[in-house]
């Protein structure tokens, strides 16, 4: 008999659902030492704020022998600024369920289910699907899978820890630019600086409204801790830094986030960059944080890798974004 032959593979049930995957989320952080911790009432916060994305007909969920959930994926798709629609998926797994015969169903599934989608919705004339593999030297098995479905590696990313027990110099701003408070009025203009920075990163789609409701009811989502500097009534550059304090008390560690980074064309070149990540590891040093945190694209044109390097973070996880090109009839 085949293992898939033991699993029961479903649809999603509702809200009774959420505990099961948060609870398989957990179990796989635990097992990747990935440090990232999530709740039911974050999934269904989450949830709450899906678009392009059904749950009742667009999810994959898997139970073992026992009933309980060992997987599950989730089909959602965005048009990205080269007019592809990008599908993309969360792929849980549980590390004891983890076989190259189940990888490859799920996979095959999400393709399926993602042409499907592609020909009802007819967003887009080019179609992608795209897979983030979390840890290049734990996720053997799903790089090997996603090979043996033709996926292509496109993007290697780092995330980089710095210890603020080293020393931390902050340079001065650039003449004319200042670092105050943004007003809750601001909040969105902040976003969308950053959504206007990162048009020239790779894989860009816009940040929606439905994204910014989402990212703003997170619990992480802390305006009082972002590093902005303004020209006049203009924003030049940002870190938008967070704390998941939720992670931290899991986990016992003490760490800020000094991530999402960017400065709008006008002001590159300039240093603001470094002055802001500078002034955001003091912050958080001044708060008693142990490390910050951030994730980066090696591949950045931008210089991004060099630069944190330059400020004393060091990668310690190496992630992979794979690509597939499908067809609709």
């Amino acid at each position: 008999m085949s293992k898939l032959e033991t699993y029961t593979f479903r649809s999603f049930a509702g809200k009774t659902d959420f505990p099961k995957m948060a609870k398989l989320i957990q179990e796989i952080s635990i097992a990747d030492n990935s440090q990232n911790w999530t709740t039911a009432e974050d999934i269904e916060r989450d949830y709450s704020h899906l678009v392009n994305s059904s749950p009742e007909t667009d999810m994959l969920m898997v139970e073992g022998p026992q009933g309980n959930l060992i997987a599950y994926s989730r089909v959602g798709w965005e048009i990205d600024d080269e007019k592809r629609q990008v599908f993309s998926f969360p792929f849980n797994i549980h590390l004891a369920e983890r076989t190259l015969q189940l990888l490859s169903h799920l996979l095959g599934w999400v393709e399926k289910r993602s042409r499907e989608v592609a020909a009802e919705s007819k967003a887009a004339e080019k179609h992608i699907l795209r897979a983030f593999l979390r840890n290049i030297e734990t996720d053997s098995l799903l790089s090997e899978a996603l090979e043996g479905q033709n996926f292509t590696a496109v993007r290697f990313m780092n995330r980089m820890v710095r210890d603020l027990q080293e020393e931390i110099e902050v340079p001065p701003l650039p003449a004319g630019l200042e670092v105050r408070p943004v007003p809750e009025s601001h909040y969105r203009s902040v976003v969308n600086a950053l959504d206007e920075a990162f048009r020239d990163h790779w894989g860009h789609s816009p940040i929606s409204d439905a994204d910014y409701q989402a990212w703003s009811a997170n619990p992480i989502f802390k305006p009082s801790l972002w590093q902005v500097a303004w020209d006049g009534e203009e924003i030049a550059a940002g870190i938008l830094n967070t704390v998941d304090e939720e992670a931290n008390k899991q986990f016992n560690i003490q760490r800020g986030m000094t991530d999402p980074i960017f400065t709008r064309r006008p002001w590159r070149k300039r240093g603001l960059a470094r002055t802001l990540l500078m002034r955001s590891l003091q912050m958080f040093k001044e708060m008693g944080m142990s490390e910050a945190m951030l994730g980066v694209d090696t591949q950045n044109p931008s210089g991004a890798f060099a630069l944190y390097e330059s400020c004393g973070f060091k990668p310690t996880l190496r992630s992979v974004i794979f690509e597939k090109n499908i067809s609709v009839s």
